[in-house]
């Protein structure tokens, strides 16, 4: 999995030059999505689901889906 991550960030690096990752991840791009997505939130189109967001959340942990066995808090 490591190996394949790697190669995925290597194909990004090819693709986008390093001033124009720089420049998506300076500040003025990451203010028109955030304004963008208070917008979304203030009108109520903003929803997210939930599954996804807790697949992502025990993906990044290692864990693919919760144990049936364990206890719930």
């Amino acid at each position: 999995m490591a190996k394949e991550r790697k190669d995925k960030d290597l194909e990004v690096a090819d693709v986008y030059s390093v001033e124009y990752l720089a420049e998506a991840a300076g500040g003025s791009a990451r203010e028109e999505r955030l304004a963008e997505l208070k917008r979304r939130i203030a009108l109520g189109a903003y929803k997210p689901d939930p599954e996804s967001i807790a697949e992502g959340m025990m993906a990044r942990v290692g864990r693919a889906e919760p144990d049936d066995d364990s206890e719930e808090l």
